[in-house]
C-alpha cells in the first residue's frame, strides 16, 4: 500500500495509464490528453497534468521503470510490464508469486533461440570434419554417419541452452 502523497498521486496515475492504455503495453498515452475534449491520462487520475503533484508522480513512475518514454512522442508514455503488474497486484488480479521470474513461455522461447546459435557454432566443426572424412561418392553409411553427428550436435546444443536458461531463470527469482 503506497504510504505518502507522492506514492498515492504515483499510483493513481499508475492506474490511469493502465486504465486508458486497457492494461497493453506499447500504447503511447499523453500526459495531457493532447486532443481538445479528450479526457488526459493526469485527469482520470485526478490531477492536474501542469502541476507540480503530476511532475513529481510521473518522474516516480519512471524512477521505478513502471513506464517510459514514447518513442515516437517525448511528451507520451507507454506502460512497462513491472506497470501493469504493479496493477494488477493492487487491483488482487494476480498473485505476486505468479510473476517471480521469468515465465515459462520467455524460458522456451530463449531456449529455442539459444540452442538455434549454439548449433550453428557446434556445427561448423562437424561440417568440416565431415568434408574431410567422407569421400566425395557417399554410400548410405556415410549419409547415416553425417546424420548422427548432426542430430548430436542439435542435442548438445538443445541441453546447454536449456541448462543455461533454467539457471538464470533461477536467479531472476
Amino acid at each position: 500500500m503506497p504510504s505518502s502523497g507522492i506514492e498515492q498521486s504515483a499510483m493513481r496515475l499508475l492506474e490511469a495509464f493502465y486504465d486508458t492504455a486497457g492494461g497493453s503495453l506499447g500504447i503511447a498515452m499523453p500526459i495531457d490528453g493532447g486532443e481538445p475534449g479528450k479526457q488526459s491520462v493526469a485527469n482520470r487520475a485526478n490531477l492536474d497534468p501542469r502541476s507540480t503533484e503530476c511532475a513529481v508522480a510521473l518522474r516516480y513512475l519512471l524512477n521505478q521503470n513502471y513506464i517510459k518514454p514514447a518513442a515516437e512522442d517525448p511528451s507520451s508514455y507507454t506502460l512497462n510490464a513491472p506497470g501493469i503488474d504493479r496493477v494488477r497486484l493492487m487491483r488482487g488480479l494476480e498473485e505476486p508469486e505468479e510473476r517471480r521470474g521469468m515465465s515459462e513461455k520467455m524460458q522456451r522461447r530463449l531456449v529455442t533461440a539459444l540452442s538455434i546459435a549454439i548449433a550453428m557454432g557446434l556445427s561448423q566443426p562437424i561440417t568440416r570434419y565431415i568434408s574431410k572424412e567422407i569421400p566425395e561418392r557417399r554410400g548410405i553409411k556415410d549419409d547415416l554417419t553425417e546424420a548422427f553427428l548432426q542430430g548430436l550436435v542439435r542435442m548438445a546444443a538443445l541441453f546447454l541452452a536449456s541448462v543455461m536458461v533454467r539457471q538464470l531463470a533461477a536467479r531472476r527469482k
